[in-house]
C-alpha cells in the first residue's frame, strides 16, 4: 500500500453516534496527555463508483480552469484523496494531496478549538469579560462567548486598518489590531449581543486570549498544544515575520498568476493556518473522540447560538451549522482568502467528512450540495429546522 492509500492519525477511528462529533466509548478524554501518539490506519478504499464520480466532478473543473487544489472524502473508515493543479503556477510545481494550504477562515475552527480548550482547563469561561483578560480593552461588556459567536458588534479590522495602520510596508500583526482598538476606538456595530454579525477581529482577540493565558505566541501554543496532540505534522501558522513567496503553495487568481503578498497576511487566529487535508481529518478524528477537548464543550461548540442570514445557517463557536430535509446535520467551515478557498464539511450524526482545499479563486465558490450530492448521490436541500422536515 502507498503512502497515499494510507494515512496515520494521532487518534483511534469510532463511530461518530448522534453527537456533535462523535462518541468515544472508553470514555477517555485524556488519550493524547498519557503518553505517544496511538497509530490507526484508515483504509483507502472508498467504492470505484464513488472514486470515480469525485475525480470527474474535479477534473471537470480542472480542466475549465476553476479547480486547483487538494481534496479528500472520507466515510465511515475510508477515504479517497487526490489533487490537480499547481502549487506554484509560475515554477509550475505539481500540487499533491500531502501538501499544506492555507485555510483561511477554516482556521477559526482550530482557534475556537484552542479557546474551549483552555475553557476545560479552567483558565477562562464563557462569560469573562475581554478586559479582565487584555488590558486597556476598551468595549467593557464584550464577553468571550459574544466572540466566539460573532456577536461582539465589533467591527472588522480589514475595513478599519485600510484608515488607521500607516505601515503598509509590513505585515500588520495581532497587537497593531488591539493597539487601533485602544487608540481609535472603532464604534461598535450593534449593542454586544444583540444579532450575529461575522468579524474577523473577534477571533484575531481570540488568539491575543489563547497568548494571554498561555504565556506563549498562539503559533506556538497552537504547534505544541494542538497540532503536535494530534499528530497533525504538515501545519503551521503563518506569522508576520514570514514572507507568502517562500511558502511551497501559493494562492492564484487563474491556474498561474500568483497572488502578491499583502500587509493583511500577517494577522493569526481568524486565518494564517496552513494545513493539509490529511491533517485536517486528523483533526476530525480529534474531535469525534473528544481528545484534548470534553464532550460536553464540543457539543456546545457545535449547537446554533445565532441565526446566521437567508440560506438557514446557524453560527456555534468556530463552526456554522446546517439542517438538511435528508435529517443531516452538517457542521462545517468555508473560507477564502488571497487565493485560497477551503472547505470543511462534517456530518453530525453519521461518520463523514469532506475536505476541500483550493488554491485558485477561478470558478467562484463549490456549493456545500454539490460536495455532498458527490458523497450521497443526490443534492439535498437545507432547512431551518429539523422540524421542518416532512
Amino acid at each position: 500500500m502507498s503512502s497515499f492509500d494510507k494515512i496515520f492519525l494521532g487518534v483511534f477511528v469510532l463511530a461518530s453516534g448522534i453527537h456533535c462529533s462523535g462518541i468515544n466509548s472508553d470514555g477517555d478524554t485524556n488519550a493524547f496527555n498519557s503518553g505517544s501518539v496511538p497509530e490507526f490506519i484508515l483504509d483507502s478504499s472508498l467504492s470505484d463508483e464513488k472514486i470515480k464520480t469525485i475525480d470527474d466532478y474535479f477534473l471537470k473543473r480542472h480542466s475549465k480552469g476553476y479547480f486547483s487544489g487538494t481534496y479528500l472524502f472520507y466515510d465511515s473508515g475510508h477515504y479517497y484523496s487526490n489533487a490537480y493543479g499547481y502549487a506554484n503556477g509560475k515554477l509550475r510545481t505539481k500540487l499533491t494531496d500531502q501538501m499544506p494550504l492555507q485555510i483561511a477562515s477554516v482556521s477559526k475552527t482550530l482557534t475556537a478549538f484552542a479557546i474551549l480548550c483552555l475553557l476545560d482547563k479552567g483558565k477562562i469561561n464563557l462569560e469573562t469579560k475581554i478586559y479582565e483578560v487584555l488590558e486597556e480593552f476598551p468595549y467593557k461588556t464584550i464577553t468571550l462567548e459574544q466572540l466566539l459567536s460573532h456577536k461582539s458588534g465589533i467591527p472588522n479590522y480589514m475595513n478599519f486598518a485600510e484608515g488607521y495602520f500607516k505601515q503598509k510596508y509590513r505585515h500588520l500583526n495581532n497587537d497593531d489590531v488591539l493597539w487601533m482598538l485602544k487608540r481609535y476606538r472603532p464604534g461598535l456595530e450593534f449593542r454586544p449581543g444583540a444579532k450575529y454579525k461575522y468579524s474577523n477581529t473577534n477571533y484575531v482577540l481570540l488568539a491575543l486570549i489563547v497568548e494571554k493565558l498561555s504565556e506563549v505566541k498562539f503559533e506556538d501554543y497552537m504547534r505544541d498544544s494542538v497540532f503536535k496532540p494530534i499528530g497533525m505534522s504538515s501545519s503551521f501558522i503563518f506569522t508576520p515575520s514570514m514572507a507568502t513567496a517562500d511558502i511551497e503553495v501559493q494562492g492564484h487568481n487563474g491556474l498561474r498568476s500568483v497572488f502578491p503578498d499583502f500587509y493583511q497576511n500577517g494577522t493569526t487566529g481568524d486565518k494564517g493556518v496552513y494545513t493539509s487535508v490529511h491533517d485536517l481529518l486528523k483533526f476530525d478524528r480529534a474531535l469525534r473522540n473528544f481528545k484534548l477537548l470534553s464532550e460536553s464543550t464540543l457539543n456546545a461548540a457545535c449547537t446554533p447560538h445565532t441565526p446566521c442570514r437567508a440560506s438557514m445557517d446557524y453560527y456555534g463557536y468556530g463552526w456554522r451549522i446546517r439542517y438538511y430535509n435528508t435529517g443531516d446535520t452538517i457542521i462545517y467551515h468555508n473560507g477564502w482568502w488571497q487565493g485560497f478557498k477551503a472547505y470543511f464539511v462534517r456530518w453530525k450524526n453519521k461518520d463523514r467528512c469532506i475536505i476541500v482545499l483550493t488554491n485558485t479563486v477561478s470558478g467562484g465558490f463549490i456549493p456545500q450540495a454539490d460536495l455532498i450530492a458527490l458523497m450521497d448521490g443526490e443534492k439535498p436541500i437545507p432547512v431551518k429546522t429539523p422540524e421542518d422536515i416532512d
